[in-house]
């Protein structure tokens, strides 16, 4: 029985939710999020197969899925990119779902789609738990509201109660149990097998069982009255310890059940739970737990269900961070989020910008207020640029269908060559929809008002890009280009002493699609070089100031100071937004924690005036001292020209310039030589190295411990952080998250038969998680070597940590690579 079904009619859901009449009330804006292959894209494949939106279940291995579109996706049969894609469910909720990567490199790709969602599925793998990328993208998700799916339950090894005391323990989250698997026993070659095949639905009541062979083949049974005694036991403590640990939240649900149902936990209906269950996961104080095999097709209905259940609409979603904190923001039911009390006011984000062969470029947004329509002009807040924009379309992975307008809520994409250098990634669309013109010009507050920009993380490794000739060289710029404006998490920078054009992302793997798609889709005549590390630069004290002033009316006064950071440099990176601190304001200088320091002078007190006196306007005076600034710091330190990291340009007392000058050509050449001359007179004594350091899980065989540690702490240079046994995380033994190891113990779970019938080694039941730190550089190729030291079955993870001074006896060979 394919699409939305029905307890009894076989065509509706199993759980309907009232949310009365309005359209923006049956939105969610949802992600998939989870570690690598945990079954990402083929729940995402299933779930468009049960919604009717395609008629056939795509498989990853096969490389025919909807949402892995890319060459690279499905020669790989990863997720390199997020993909966007729009169906309905229960007929009357149209759900606009991003499946996200879950390789650690392109984390880029999941911080961006997350700034525009309003909640997310967590997708976990049940046998192997709770992984290092989940407890990642789970601390990104602070704040969303999420529901966790226990996928591959079909699978030997597999331990639902498991994996849901891993979800309390080590994401420290408080669960609500939607469901519980079921199997059936068979026989296989004389041996008894139980095969996972349906779940036990406890806020229904029902017994749901799939066909595997059959995706519309299911069945439902009531199980009230049943006489199988494990599964009525089963469903009344899981219903007894639901009902409990809502009614911790809840009062509402505890008067019902001891006044409506007489204490009887079987007698509080699906709907008061569902209410109760909504109201606590829109609060962040329960995390519903579905679980199934996408694999399989099993469970993934229940989880859609789950989805429009329990997720928030955009009238329920928390509201967008944005620079004018001043700027009234509020949600009315019908019309969503209202933007200083004007409900035509349209606020919109970019959150992703590609280039299509047939449409070219294609900007994705989250429509927050109002609306975007084809025709209307739109204003750039954050370059100040105005254009038309021409039909929207909404997306299906990698086909658009045209729309003429995006409403408040919608996710969509705007195409049309009037976009073409209009936009980037990170930038806030305003317009009225009403008004074709655009907004009024005279809303200052409004022209200016920004959503707060998506923090691009700092690039880890690098190589060197090269035209195969002189006259290639043009074209391989604007490749670079290209790259970079689709995935801003690339960097491209020019070595000012050797003259080389770098190119540096977040891994090998990134580098590896990057260089696919700069030779193969953008067919760039380029040598591309060998991988290596980025290093940096840092001021271990400040410089004098260095003054300028000419005859022409500019004077200017700066000086380069080093930013203060914990732990000698550790920081992940800066957190990009404004700082104001008293007498002077902090902007941010791109990735490299670096700071442009305005302080309070003539031209922030002109600001506040009533005329604006000088014919460049702030904001152009601004972005020319802070592209001054990245320039300068560019050019490198003293000791290996590597680029200056954690560094503040500040600028000292009142800034003049010419107030019939319109253009910020000279002004940007002044402060970049004046910053270049400051730094030139310190000596080489005022530098120091950093490299980048990897934070590093390794999971291995307690037979493997003593070659990897002695690996680790020896060619690896690693720094051990902790050692623990895997089964004493989960049971508290190791005196850490005492609170949630508690109450993970007190929730009700059925024993777990796959485990306990699972022929399990030693080995694979006696695993060690060794968590260390380690520089970038130890850690190449270091995947390989693990397999070498645990015949294959130790696992490592790795994420960046920050940068930290090389230590004075590695300097030499680094400065001489």
């Amino acid at each position: 029985m394919k699409g939305v079904f029905n307890l009894s009619l076989g065509r509706c859901s199993l759980r309907m939710l009232s949310t009365g009449s309005n359209g923006l009330s049956r939105i969610r804006n949802i992600g998939i999020i989870a570690h690598i292959d945990a079954g990402k894209t083929t729940t995402t494949e299933t779930m468009l197969y049960y919604s009717g939106k395609i008629n056939r279940i795509g498989n990853v291995d096969q490389g025919d899925t909807v949402t892995d579109f890319l060459p690279q996706e499905r020669e790989r049969g990863i997720t390199i990119q997020s993909a966007a894609i729009t169906f309905n469910w229960q007929n009357n909720y149209k759900i606009n779902l991003i499946d996200t990567p879950g390789h650690a490199d392109f984390t880029f790709e999941v911080i961006k789609s997350l700034k525009v969602l309003d909640g997310c599925v967590t997708i976990l793998d049940a046998v192997a738990g709770v992984e290092a990328q989940t407890e990642k993208v789970w601390k990104q998700s602070t704040g969303l509201p999420k529901i966790c799916f226990i996928n591959k339950m079909d699978r030997i090894g597999a331990g639902f109660s498991r994996t849901v005391k891993e979800v309390i323990v080590k994401l420290k989250q408080r669960v609500a149990v939607i469901n519980t698997p079921l199997f059936r026993t068979t026989t296989i070659n004389g041996m008894k097998e139980d095969i996972f095949n349906g779940v036990l639905d406890i806020v229904n009541m029902k017994k749901i069982t799939w066909d595997s062979e059959n995706p519309d083949d299911i069945k439902i049974e009531d199980v009230t009255g049943t006489i199988n005694k494990d599964l009525y036991e089963t469903l009344s403590r899981s219903r007894e310890s639901l009902i409990e640990k809502l009614g911790e939240f809840d009062e509402n649900i505890i008067s019902y059940f001891l006044e409506e149902a007489e204490g009887d936990y079987f007698k509080v209906p699906p709907s008061i739970l569902n209410e109760s269950i909504r109201k606590a996961t829109l609060a962040g104080y329960v995390t519903p737990v579905l679980c199934g095999s996408s694999f399989k097709h099993i469970g993934v209905q229940p989880l859609l269900d789950a989805i429009v259940s329990y997720l928030p609409s955009p009238i329920e979603a928390r509201p967008p961070e944005v620079n004018n904190k001043s700027m009234k923001l509020v949600i009315d039911p019908s019309n969503g989020m209202v933007f200083d009390n004007n409900k035509n006011i349209s606020v919109a984000l970019v959150f992703k910008v590609i280039r299509d062969k047939i449409r070219g470029m294609m900007a994705f947004v989250r429509v927050y207020s109002g609306s975007l329509k084809n025709g209307h002009t739109v204003l750039n807040s954050s370059s100040k640029k105005s254009f038309k924009i021409g039909k929207p379309v909404l997306m299906n992975a990698n086909i658009p269908e045209d729309v003429q307008v995006l409403h408040t809520g919608e996710i969509g994409v705007l195409t049309g060559t009037s976009i073409i250098g209009n936009l980037e990634t990170g930038d806030t669309l305003i317009s009225d929809s009403i008004r074709k013109s655009g907004i009024n010009a005279s809303n200052k507050e409004l022209l200016d008002l920004k959503i707060n920009p998506i923090i691009v993380p700092p690039p880890v490794f690098s190589v060197v890009v090269e035209p195969k000739t002189l006259g290639n060289k043009a074209s391989m710029e604007a490749s670079l280009q290209a790259l970079i404006m689709e995935d801003p998490s690339l960097h491209v920078t020019r070595d000012e002493e050797s003259g080389q054009t770098m190119l540096s992302g977040m891994g090998v793997l990134h580098l590896e699609i990057a260089r696919d798609k700069l030779l193969n889709e953008l067919s760039a005549d380029v040598n591309i070089g060998k991988l290596m590390v980025s290093y940096k630069e840092t001021l271990e004290t400040p410089t004098d100031i260095a003054e300028y002033v000419d005859d022409k009316g500019y004077s200017l006064s700066v000086k380069v100071e080093p930013v203060l950071c914990d732990n000698d440099h550790k920081t992940q990176f800066t957190v990009n937004k404004i700082i104001e601190k008293p007498g002077e304001i902090w902007y941010p200088l791109g990735i490299d924690n670096n700071y442009l320091i305005i302080e309070k002078n003539n031209l922030t007190e002109a600001r506040n005036l009533k005329f604006w006196p000088y014919l460049m306007s702030y904001d152009m005076i601004l972005n020319a001292l802070s592209s001054s600034s990245i320039a300068a710091l560019q050019y490198g330190g003293k000791l290996g020209n590597f680029p200056l990291f954690s560094c503040a340009i500040r600028v000292s007392g009142d800034i003049n310039i010419p107030k019939d000058v319109s253009k910020p050509n000279e002004l940007l050449s002044i402060s970049r030589k004046l910053i270049l001359k400051t730094l030139n007179q310190l000596n080489e004594n005022s530098f120091s190295v950093l490299e980048p350091i990897m934070k590093i899980e390794v999971t291995i065989p307690q037979k493997a411990m003593g070659n990897v540690m002695q690996d680790l702490t020896g060619s690896r240079k690693a720094i051990i952080l902790s050692i623990d046994d895997e089964t004493e995380i989960i049971d508290g033994k190791n005196g850490s998250n005492v609170e949630f190891k508690e109450l993970a113990e007190n929730e009700y779970l059925p024993s777990d038969i796959t485990l306990k019938n699972a022929n399990l080694n030693d080995d694979s039941s006696n695993l060690k998680i060794i968590k260390a730190s380690a520089p970038v550089k130890e850690m190449m190729s270091y995947s390989t070597k693990l397999r070498g030291l645990t015949e294959g079955r130790g696992s490592v993870y790795s994420t960046y940590h920050g940068m930290e001074k090389v230590p004075c006896d590695h300097l030499e060979s680094i400065l001489n690579e």
